[in-house]
């Protein structure tokens, strides 16, 4: 799998857990998570800013059900 690939397979999953964010919302929100303006952002640092996004909302919604 690319890079590439793989960063359009995180931004669908993050797509799916955010559902009211647009995608150039959603796109924008991963640029600022890895703290890089948008224009600037390469797919290696944005791919790994959404696969850390992706770990967080999974840990949080895990608590949530143990709890």
């Amino acid at each position: 799998m690319t890079v590439r690939s793989e960063l359009l397979a995180s931004l669908a999953e993050l797509s799916r857990r955010y559902p009211d964010w647009r995608l150039g919302q959603l796109v924008s929100n991963v640029a600022g998570w890895a703290d890089t303006d948008l224009w600037e952002i390469d797919d290696e640092k944005m791919l790994v800013a959404a696969k850390v996004a992706l770990e967080e909302t999974l840990d949080v919604r895990n608590k949530h059900v143990g709890t």
